[in-house]
């Protein structure tokens, strides 16, 4: 009976999103509705797609700040979706459904985020970004996608959400984080109790670890110094700790996030960049933010293992041959700077002089991508 009940409504979540004509060149929304915990929420989408291929475009989120504004923050993508081909999607987190900060900003992982204890810490399924990942599924069935992650952007309490949830939700399949111009942080650091730090925060060190390593992005406008900005949260601890403006706040939560990282011996794959003066605006925030939204991990990674494939010429012209009598790989796929696939290649055997076809891929810089190794290619 209960798998029965399942099925039926995650076949009502897909009905859904086809009906709301998730195709080329479209602008609109549509509600998700989330099963298991949070069944009894409601969440409107806000969404633009534009022309292109819909099966391998890229897929945004962005989250709304305290205005709960969704439909604004996708129309600061709409202009840069259409030039850069990648879908947009904002979902509305209401004062209805989600209401005041604990819900939305600190996402309910505890029941009063101000006074964490044990007994009122939520289960992960209780969550709200846990929201996420079922809502980038549904999408991906909707448009029969092939994404395998989503890059999300947030502005505000939107930045907030989103740094809460690649810290306690790294596995999720959110791949680039960008948290522009954050009121406040959950710092990385022992000594401070949660929100403001983890003490209480009931994270374990395997997943702040593996947070640390994501790619996570605080995105700091310069001008945005205002100590009385409306919303602005200012009290004694926050204002010891984190300091009295965003900025400043930014810069701390960065330094102090890097610190951890050195003191844990993990790897530390966050990044600060700031906007010369920019203030507490959305779409100024979100024009800047496109160079990193446009990128992947698997194009940024570091730990590129060319020493692995041998190949050859580079830069290619036509035809690019590598080594696979020892990787004995069935596949191979070359990826754009974005990160985006550009060709894939199957192979029936595992020969020294494995040959595949390139001549028709624009010129510029890809990424051969065999099993688990990559190498940087040039196309001529």
């Amino acid at each position: 009976m209960k798998k029965s009940v399942i099925f039926i409504l995650f076949s009502y979540c897909i009905l859904s999103l086809y009906s709301q004509n998730l195709i080329p060149n479209t602008t609109g929304s549509f509600t998700y509705n989330p099963s298991g915990a949070l069944s009894s929420k409601s969440i409107e989408v806000f969404y633009h797609i534009p022309n292109g291929e819909v099966k391998t475009m890229p897929i945004v989120m962005s989250f709304h700040g305290v205005n709960r504004n969704a439909a604004d923050y996708r129309d600061y993508w709409i202009s840069m979706a259409n030039n850069n081909k990648f879908m947009v999607f904002a979902p509305q987190f209401s004062d209805e459904d989600f209401s005041t900060g604990d819900a939305y900003n600190l996402a309910n992982i505890f029941n009063d985020g101000d006074n964490p204890s044990l007994s009122t810490f939520n289960a992960k399924e209780e969550w709200t970004f846990s929201v996420l990942d079922p809502l980038f599924e549904q999408i991906k069935s909707a448009v029969s996608g092939t994404q395998e992650k989503y890059n999300g952007w947030g502005h505000s309490a939107g930045a907030q959400f989103l740094q809460r949830f690649v810290l306690y939700l790294p596995n999720s399949k959110l791949d680039i984080a960008v948290c522009s111009n954050a009121g406040w942080y959950t710092v990385p650091e022992f000594s401070i109790d949660f929100p403001y730090g983890l003490k209480k925060g009931q994270l374990p060190n395997s997943d702040l670890k593996l947070a640390l390593s994501k790619k996570l992005i605080i995105h700091l406008g310069t001008g945005d110094t205002d100590q009385s900005s409306s919303g602005l949260r200012h009290n004694a601890v926050v204002d010891t700790q984190q300091g009295l403006s965003r900025l400043v706040r930014g810069r701390y939560f960065f330094t102090e996030s890097q610190s951890t990282a050195q003191s844990l011996n993990t790897t530390f794959n966050w990044e600060k960049d700031e906007v010369f003066l920019v203030a507490h605006e959305a779409q100024k925030m979100a024009n800047d933010a496109l160079k990193h939204i446009l990128k992947s991990t698997l194009s940024i990674d570091e730990q590129l293992k060319n020493n692995l494939i041998i190949f050859y010429p580079n830069p290619v012209t036509t035809i690019l041959t590598f080594d696979n009598s020892k990787l004995k790989s069935k596949n191979a796929a070359l990826y754009s700077i974005t990160g985006k696939k550009a060709s894939s290649f199957l192979f029936n055997s595992f020969v020294a002089n494995q040959n595949i076809d390139v001549s028709k891929l624009a010129n510029g810089i890809y990424f051969l991508k065999v099993g688990t190794s990559l190498v940087k290619v040039l196309k001529k």
